[in-house]
């Protein structure tokens, strides 16, 4: 650090000031382009369920039980269109989740976004071309679809966990900041002078903008009292940056891009359906509005063009402008760096071994400079400059065995064997709760035929029916945004979110379950957008955010992928089972999967608002070195551990 003279204004020191409000809070435009990936897969995804009318009207046929001329096997048209995308993302979440963890984040991304792009292209030439042969079409849409979905399965753990880890870069840059700044304020006192003009200095350089420009600017005026002078800096920026922790703000940020997808899709066929409408007077002199077969076609075409363009912008700037994950490559590096050192020590105690036994050196140690010559060679081997032979296949052996004190890190199955028996339990919870959570929120899906018919009367027409969509989809974007703004706040942080949107989804399903029928019509509009709502600023905000925390780097996409696959099996064995009980149970079955999911995150989830994950870090690779009980850190404090752990963790206190 360079000296600071105690005469000069800190800002014309501190060279990259200017730059701090950047390096600090993430742009809304970075965010936006972070999120477009999920904008575009939610766009397209569920633009399956908006344009079935469109669908229905065109190809009657084909959804018709009893009517197999056209297609052979009627009704399954939509089935297989839906059966094949949702499997396409349970596979995408899993495989490409596991594969994030190798590839890394940045060529996962472009993985995804290539699959997405040429799914989406797939069925805006489907529309194009097979439109008149809906034998044809929908089998070859289901392909298409199945590829789409391998490509939004695996943007949901790749999202998430960059998301995540360029929080925690940013986290980590602004408090080397603050270090810096204690550092500086201690060099103008000390440089300062002695005295009072020690602190006279610092006030002057207090009041010039010394605070201001790092990013505190509400920062009270410093007294000039040694004592006070360090602690009250200290205290204020500590709470700053409190205040500036956003890791999960960004995560929601970038999910809220989904709402956003569904939102626009359903805004766009409306507006395309209230322009393209036609009227005409029935026998009855009524006017009536209908909807010719070109100008559906020209809808359907038009909004799965639009989705591909996005997609295929999306992939095209990734693989420009898409840089690494800071915290992924940090994470490589050092584990190659340890794995390296491993195998360094266990040659050293070869050649110790081999020279006690033998009596002479058969073997040496190359220096580091001598690895750097030997490694230009062949695997045979090579010649160092004492002329000693160095055997590169002997170091290279040791990189692949187990040392004295722990395991080897290419060992994956032994290492996810590790990740089960330390992390089993917050994997099963976020996979139960992901899956009861879209279970539930079936419901919602399930309510909405008895909103519509509320809100636009029997005999809606299209327009009427995407319009309500619109609607719908905007109370719920509202409630991304909501969860956003207060998920970063310890008093509310990620467990309480979660319970109580379990809670208030729940009590919501029971009672359209148990008053349905009694409810007047205001109600149930109410109660509808009370689900929508409460149900997005909670669980299905929290159930995307909490996988990509509470696990290691290292294992965090995988993680997060089976918990997000488990969530799309839920809403498959839901659209199965729901088709074999009454509305009435429909709806009490989603709110007793709310409440179950309540309790399995109170037993099974920790609180990591206010956890730095270079912790969770820190504790994986000592698991892994077979020293997990030499960690001591914040992640072993109670509070950011889940019921479970805090009462394992007092049972293993009591045996010992």
């Amino acid at each position: 650090m360079t000296d600071v003279d105690p005469t000069t204004p800190y800002h014309q020191t501190h060279e990259d000031t200017n730059n701090s409000t950047t390096d600090d809070i993430s742009s809304t435009s970075t965010t936006l382009w972070h999120g477009l990936g999920l904008f575009g897969e939610s766009y397209l995804l569920f633009s399956i369920g908006t344009l079935k009318p469109l669908w229905t009207t065109l190809y009657p046929s084909c959804f018709d039980e009893r009517d197999d001329t056209v297609c052979p096997r009627p009704y399954l048209s939509y089935k297989s269109i839906t059966y094949s995308v949702v499997s396409g993302v349970i596979l995408g979440m899993i495989l490409l989740g596991t594969l994030g963890n190798t590839l890394g984040r940045r060529r996962g991304s472009i993985l995804t976004a290539s699959l997405l792009a040429a799914g989406s292209l797939g069925m805006t030439a489907c529309s194009l071309v097979l439109s008149s042969w809906p034998s044809i079409l929908f089998p070859a849409m289901s392909v298409c679809l199945f590829v789409f979905g391998v490509g939004v399965g695996g943007e949901y753990p790749l999202s998430a966990s960059s998301a995540s880890e360029r929080a925690m870069a940013a986290m980590r840059r602004r408090r080397e900041r603050e270090v810096g700044l204690h550092e500086r304020v201690q060099r103008l006192l000390v440089d300062g002078g002695a005295g009072e003009r020690g602190w006279q200095t610092l006030h002057a350089n207090e009041k010039l903008g010394v605070i201001e420009e790092c990013g505190a600017s509400d920062l009270p005026e410093i007294p000039l009292s040694p004592t006070n002078v360090t602690r009250g800096t200290r205290n204020s920026l500590h709470s700053q940056n409190e205040r500036l922790r956003t890791r999960g703000r960004e995560v929601l940020m970038v999910f809220s891009m989904q709402g956003a997808g569904i939102f626009a899709n359903s805004l766009l066929l409306t507006f395309l359906l209230m322009i393209t409408r036609r009227r005409a007077v029935n026998d009855d002199n009524e006017v009536v509005e209908y909807y010719d077969t070109a100008t559906l076609l020209a809808v359907w075409r038009i909004t799965y063009a639009t989705g591909a363009m996005i997609l295929v912008y999306v992939l095209v700037s990734r693989i420009n402008h898409l840089t690494e994950s800071e915290v992924w490559a940090q994470d490589q590096e050092r584990r190659r760096e340890e794995q390296q050192l491993r195998s360094m020590e266990a040659y050293e105690g070869l050649v110790t071994n081999n020279n006690t036994n033998d009596g002479e050196s058969s073997l040496i140690l190359p220096s580091m400079s001598q690895i750097t010559l030997g490694s230009q060679f062949d695997g045979l081997g090579s010649t160092n400059l004492d002329g000693c032979k160095i055997v590169p296949a002997v170091v290279e052996s040791m990189v692949q065995t187990t040392n004295s004190n722990g395991l080897d890190r290419d060992a994956n199955p032994l290492k996810v064997a590790l990740l089960l028996q330390h992390y089993g339990v917050r994997l099963f919870g976020t996979s139960l709760t992901w899956l009861l959570w879209d279970i539930a929120f079936y419901g919602n899906k399930l309510f909405q035929s008895s909103f519509l018919i509320v809100l636009t009367g029997e005999d809606a027409s299209l327009m009427d029916i995407t319009g309500a969509s619109a609607i719908n989809a905007f109370v719920a974007l509202l409630g991304y945004y909501v969860a956003a703004a207060i998920i970063d706040d310890p008093d509310v942080g990620r467990l309480t979110l979660q319970q109580i949107g379990f809670i208030i989804t729940g009590t919501l399903f029971l009672l359209c379950g148990c008053l349905s029928d009694r409810l007047p019509s205001t109600w149930l509009v109410i109660i509808y957008f009370g689900s929508s709502f409460f149900g997005q600023c909670g669980p299905n905000c929290t159930t995307f955010l909490i996988p990509a925390e509470i696990f290691p780097t290292e294992m965090r996409t995988m993680c997060h992928g089976i918990s997000a696959s488990a969530g799309k099996l839920g809403a498959l064995i839901a659209s199965i089972l729901f088709n074999f009980i009454s509305e009435k149970h429909l709806f009490l079955f989603s709110g007793y999967a709310s409440f179950i999911a309540c309790c399995i995150t109170f037993i099974t989830i920790p609180e990591t608002t206010t956890l730095d994950l270079y912790e969770i870090d820190k504790q994986w690779r000592l698991i892994l070195d077979g020293r997990k009980f030499d960690y001591e850190g914040p992640a072993n404090d109670p509070k950011h551990l889940s019921f479970y752990e805090r009462n394992q963790n007092e049972l293993c206190c009591r045996k010992e």
